[in-house]
């Protein structure tokens, strides 16, 4: 039958002189196929190759008295059937009339066939060519072929478990084609893929009930409130399970911070971060608030509060200006310190203050005395200068960086500001499932790698029992001990304060008795390193009897719609997918014109000192430098601190890396004359800016007098004889060849100045020490950053105490001095804060910046 039809088709074909393709001889094979799967898919295989789509016609497999057999025909065989019925003609016209160009057929009548079947004697195939004509040409491309680009199993069972990894769709795509060379798979189709696993998963469940199945299934913490008449969710806060261990082992300091454009219902994530022994940041909870009302962060803290013992609360909490806030916690948290973000105090008094001056040098000058205020070292300091802030226990936790570095770690995942709160726990769960894998590992390293520089006798007792990090303080200190010896006065006991450490004058005691640093002397958050904990309560109090009979009491007492309640509430505990909660209605703007986009941007909006910086610039008319004579030109608007436009500083920020912005307090630009690297410098050591030029002639003494180590250190003949002839300029608007060139002019300046200098930027970030020198106490050390923008301009910037550095520049670890050693051991705990910050630290070795 099927020859027959085929035959008087082909006879048509000819008679019409329509143009035919024989691909017989392609298809042709005596190839016997061990499965119909394998069948299936070497002719598909050669269908493509040739640039034909074969599809299944027919398949009879389970028929009673015949062999199983699969009929292939070309996708474009048969007609388009016409539909005679006036529904379909009606369905037809008001398709038409939505997408009256998009309606049109494949179908061109080809004739191609061929036949597989099963061979009698066994479960092998195979394939026999029928008619191997086709009535048109081979398609070009196979991009526009839905059946040629659909996924097979394999590949879909690769798209759902990178989907399940936050894997973007173009990605997942590159992957697939990257597997297979001819895959011609299109980005709607990962789409489609993705849309169809999602659609599965959710198993007719709303999103709600979804959400409750997540988080019950992974045995999360969770509590929420709704609205009594409507049941949509108001506030909900989520825990992971293991959150209780890492309370109960590091219940002391808390950092809390609200962040905004994470989800689609404009509902604000409290986020609240505690510290680890080993300087490692994990997630306490999760709060998505409906609003900023002391009423929802009470409703939140009280939550976290019965995840916590009564006797292993937070003594220190740190928070922004948020007065809500600090409201609450002084209601749940009473005994706990409730200290101010450092970073965010310098940032208002830049917004409120800055204006207030006059001229620039004015501004600076106080600037200046204020960080010295603030930074008070001691009591007596703190007197002298008006105030005195640090006598808190804070282990180092001074403003709010690891929550902001905890919300740009979310956004970074995100990518967009318009998902449900199902899209947010899949993210966060893999956020919080690595962030406690580094932890175990960092717990591991203390108590099992031991540092060479520990393996005095002094430390013999610290040794895999205290956290690197706590060690390379007691390091500084010990070698402070060594200056001041057991003068209390000189030592200052900071470290005793604020971290719980031996300070200098301790240590300096120990090693006049002869005897090591007794582990007692460290505080017990330091010296743990594991999770284990007893158990939260005895088994006794854990018992549920007495709530079961008042539940049963209250359902006896109750009418029947309050029994109906209660049913149902038991029910969403043990089944909470079964929950009849909705998910909070999308907040639209009701004033203006609406947008026709959709923003999805999760980036925030600029914060008020930001614009100040912008408006007050060293290039603002409203505040000069004591030189100038400009005048504001009449008429000129004050800018606005709602304005959208981005101010010029921050957009320099904005070319350091992401992690690393909360650290800069500022930047200061220069004349962009090609000279800009040596300005910011001379105005960083303090010889101003137009001192350029002796900042260049300093560079060639340095280089000339130390010209075979610095041979050395730059490592390759003939770079050292360039560097000399870069520098030996002296003339406005120099050529490329004779800019400041990184990183090898870092390490003469460095060691010229005996300053530690910091090279900021999108693709170099180092730290350069003095290769010669002997160290100063780390209280003495000058250090100054510069940083590169835009590929051709250097700017000068201003870190925060304390900030995360750079790696060391790995020319100075290999050709420093051995007196220079002592230079880079107060800086390994920022270096690390560095790392964990900035994900891709570009080394030495893959870069030149020169002359870029």
């Amino acid at each position: 039958m099927i020859v027959k039809e085929e035959s008087s088709t082909i006879v048509a074909i000819l008679d019409n002189k329509v143009d035919v393709m024989d691909y017989t001889a392609a298809f042709t094979t005596e190839e016997v196929f061990t499965s119909r799967e394998e069948l299936i898919r070497w002719t598909h295989d050669v269908g493509k190759k040739n640039g034909l789509v074969i599809v299944i016609k027919r398949s009879d497999v389970n028929v009673i008295g015949r062999r199983p057999r699969i009929i292939f025909a070309c996708e474009r065989s048969g007609a388009y059937p016409k539909r005679s019925t006036s529904m379909s003609k009606q369905n037809n016209d008001l398709e038409k009339k939505k997408r009256p160009n998009a309606i049109g057929t494949k179908k061109c009548g080809c004739p191609f066939l061929l036949k597989g079947q099963m061979l009698a004697n066994n479960q092998d195939w195979m394939l026999k060519v029928i008619c191997g004509l086709h009535n048109h040409h081979s398609a070009q491309y196979l991009e526009g072929h839905s059946f040629a680009g659909r996924l097979t199993n394999e590949e879909v069972s690769i798209l759902v478990d990178l989907s399940k990894n936050n894997v973007r769709p173009k990605e997942i795509l590159h992957t697939l084609k990257t597997r297979d060379t001819f895959n011609v798979t299109t980005m709607k189709t990962i789409y489609n893929a993705r849309y169809k696993y999602k659609v599965r998963e959710l198993g007719g469940r709303s999103q709600m009930q979804q959400l409750m199945s997540k988080l019950h299934d992974h045995n999360y913490i969770e509590w929420h409130r709704s609205d009594d008449d409507t049941n949509c969710v108001k506030d909900i806060f989520w825990a992971h399970p293991l959150t209780f261990d890492l309370l109960k082992a590091f219940p002391s300091v808390l950092i809390m911070d609200c962040t905004y454009k994470v989800n689609k219902y404009k509902f604000s994530l409290l986020e609240i971060v505690g510290v680890t022994s080993t300087a490692m940041t994990f997630n306490v909870g999760f709060a998505y608030l409906e609003s900023e009302r002391e009423d929802n962060y009470i409703w939140a803290l009280e939550r976290l509060k019965t995840i916590m013992q009564d006797d292993i609360l937070p003594t220190m909490i740190v928070t922004d200006r948020e007065l809500a806030l600090m409201n609450a916690i002084e209601k749940i948290f009473p005994s706990a310190t409730n200290l101010l973000c450092r970073w965010h105090i310098s940032r208002n008094v830049l917004a409120n203050c800055k204006k207030l001056f006059e001229t620039n040098e004015r501004w600076e000058a106080f600037n200046s005395s204020w960080n010295v205020l603030v930074f008070s070292a001691t009591e007596q300091e703190y007197i002298q200068h008006l105030t005195w802030t640090d006598f808190i226990m804070h282990f180092g936790n001074m403003t709010t960086n690891r929550a902001e570095t905890a919300h740009s770690k979310l956004k970074r995942q995100l990518c967009s500001s318009q998902g449900n709160f199902v899209t947010l726990w899949t993210k966060l769960y893999s956020l919080v499932e690595l962030q406690h894998t580094e932890i175990k590992a960092s717990f591991e390293k203390s108590l099992t790698t031991v540092q060479h520089s520990f393996t005095p006798s002094v430390f013999k007792e610290l040794r895999g029992l205290v956290a690197r990090n706590a060690l390379d303080m007691i390091l500084s200190e010990s070698k402070r001990a060594n200056l001041i010896g057991i003068d209390i006065s000189a030592c200052g006991c900071v470290v005793r304060h604020t971290h719980g450490l031996p300070c200098a004058h301790e240590i300096g005691e120990y090693k006049r008795e002869g005897r090591p640093i007794p582990l007692d002397s460290v505080h017990s958050h330091w010296r743990k390193l594991d999770l284990v904990c007893t158990s939260y309560e005895k088994s006794a109090e854990l018992s549920c009897t007495p709530k079961m009979e008042m539940i049963i009491k209250s359902f006896e007492d109750s009418d029947g719609f309050g029994k109906m309640q209660i049913k149902r509430k038991l029910k969403e505990l043990t089944d909470p997918s079964s929950t009849f909660l909705i998910e909070p209605t999308i907040k639209d703007k009701t004033r203006g014109r609406p947008s026709q986009k959709l923003d999805k941007s999760t980036r925030r909006d600029p914060s008020r000192f930001e614009y100040v910086v912008s408006a007050q610039d060293n290039h603002s008319p409203n505040i000069m430098s004591s030189s100038t004579t400009t005048k504001k030109p009449k008429g000129q608007r004050k800018m606005s601190v709602s304005q959208t436009k981005a101010p010029k500083h921050a957009s320099y920020i904005d070319s350091f890396p992401f992690g690393l912005r909360p650290y800069i307090c500022g930047v200061s630009d220069v004349v962009a004359d090609g000279n800009c690297g040596f300005r910011a410098v001379a105005n960083l050591i303090g010889i101003g800016e137009d001192s350029w030029a002796q900042v260049r002639k300093d560079l060639v003494i340095e280089l000339q007098s130390h010209f075979n180590d610095y041979k050395r250190v730059f490592e390759y003949a003939g770079r050292a004889e360039e560097v000399l002839h870069s520098l030996l300029y002296f003339e406005n608007n120099p050529g490329r060849e004779y800019w400041m060139t990184m990183p090898e002019i870092g390490h003469i300046i460095a060691s010229k100045y005996n300053v530690v200098l910091l090279h900021i930027s999108d693709v170099l970030n180092l730290t350069f020490l003095p290769l010669r020198s002997i160290p100063l106490s780390r209280s003495s050390h000058k250090i100054i950053a510069i940083g590169f923008v835009n590929r051709n301009h250097f700017i000068e910037v201003f870190m925060l105490p304390a900030s995360p550095i750079p790696p060391i520049a790995n020319s100075w670890i290999k050709y420093h001095e051995p007196c220079a050693e002592g230079w880079a051991t107060p800086y390994k705990t920022n270096i690390i804060a560095f790392k964990d910050l900035v994900f891709e630290v570009t080394t030495q070795e893959t870069i030149d910046l020169a002359s870029q």
